[in-house]
């Protein structure tokens, strides 16, 4: 028994990722309770409050009653915060004889899943 849990151990240790979290990190929180339990739902964010042990964490999230609640480490992921969503008006100078009641006001692209790259 002693031999086949350590066979185990290495083989699951070979694929593991250590991952760990500071204080004042930003994460999201599985959901659980949830009625289909095969639809996954993250909360958060939340803020690391404190590190209980090696697995535990102490995690605030916004609106929760308790100020602050105990998750395995599992059960959270790192919170990346997205590039927030720009809508840019462009105004071109029209010469006032060019105008013409015939032509159509542009439209603007109001899409908020179009992202602009910060290189631009």
């Amino acid at each position: 028994m002693k031999e086949l849990q350590i066979k185990r151990k290495k083989w699951y240790d070979k694929n593991a990722v250590k991952r760990e979290f500071k204080e004042g990190d930003l994460v999201l929180v599985l959901a659980t309770g949830r009625g289909n339990k095969f639809g996954i739902q993250w909360m958060g964010p939340g803020t690391i409050q404190r590190k209980i042990s090696e697995t535990n964490y102490a995690v605030e999230i916004p609106g929760k009653r308790e100020r602050s609640q105990i998750y395995h480490i599992n059960m959270l992921k790192r919170y990346h915060k997205g590039p927030e969503a720009v809508n840019l008006v462009g105004l071109e100078m029209w010469d006032a004889k060019q105008i013409d009641n015939d032509l159509d006001f542009p439209f603007i692209e109001t899409n908020p899943n179009i992202r602009l790259s910060r290189n631009h």
